[in-house]
C-alpha cells in the first residue's frame, strides 16, 4: 500500500477510535471522524464506504498485530490449547478495554462484531487445517473455528461488561479448558 494512503487511513482510523471513546457511535458523523483526522470529507470516501468499514479496517489493525504477537510467542501450539495464547488475548483486550467496552457493550455494532468474530474463526481455522494435517473431523473444521471464535469473543465481552472480574491469566485458562474440554465435563468435576 502506498505511503500516502497507509497515512490517511491511519489518521482517519485514529480519529475513529478516538471519537468511539467519547461518544455514542451511531452519534458519530463522517463530518466529525475527517475534522478530527484534518482530512476533508471527499477524502474519507475515496477510501471507505461507510464508517463501518473504517471502524473494522482499524480493528483489523490492532489484531493483526495481536496475532503476530500470538504466532512469535506460542510455539506453534493452537491458541485453545494454549493458556499463553489466551493470556495475550486477554492481556491485550485489558490493555484497550475501554474501546473494547464501547465496540462490545450495549451500543455495539452488529457489523463490527461480525468482523470480529470472522477475524478470530479465519486465525482459528488456520491453525485448525494446520494442527490436522489430512485428518477429516466429523464436525467441519468451519464450524469448529467458529465455535472457538464466538466463544473468545463471548468470555472477552462478559469480562469487560462484568468490569474484569477476572486477571487475564485467569481468563485465559479458563478459556483453554473449556475450549479443550469442553463444558460438560467440567461441570461434572
Amino acid at each position: 500500500m502506498d505511503r500516502r494512503v497507509k497515512r490517511t487511513r491511519n489518521l482517519l482510523g485514529k480519529a475513529l477510535l478516538e471519537l468511539v471513546q467519547e461518544k455514542k457511535y451511531d452519534q458519530i458523523t463522517i463530518q466529525e471522524i475527517t475534522d478530527r483526522a484534518d482530512l476533508n470529507r471527499a477524502t474519507f470516501y475515496l477510501h471507505y464506504g461507510s464508517k463501518e468499514e473504517l471502524l473494522a479496517d482499524s480493528l483489523e489493525e490492532y489484531f493483526d498485530a495481536l496475532v503476530a504477537q500470538i504466532a512469535s510467542k506460542t510455539m506453534n501450539k493452537p491458541i485453545w490449547e494454549n493458556p499463553e495464547a489466551d493470556a495475550l488475548v486477554y492481556t491485550h483486550v485489558a490493555e484497550h478495554a475501554d474501546l473494547y467496552r464501547v465496540l462490545l457493550g450495549e451500543n455495539g455494532m452488529g457489523y463490527v462484531i461480525n468482523r470480529i468474530i470472522d477475524y478470530i474463526a479465519r486465525f482459528s481455522e488456520l491453525q485448525l487445517r494446520a494442527g490436522l494435517g489430512t485428518v477429516e473431523p466429523d464436525i467441519p473444521i468451519a464450524i469448529m473455528a467458529r465455535h472457538v471464535a464466538g466463544s473468545i469473543y463471548a468470555l472477552i465481552t462478559w469480562w469487560l461488561m462484568n468490569d474484569m472480574p477476572y486477571t487475564p491469566l485467569q481468563m485465559a485458562e479458563m478459556s483453554t479448558r473449556l475450549c479443550v474440554t469442553g463444558t460438560v465435563p467440567i461441570a461434572q468435576t
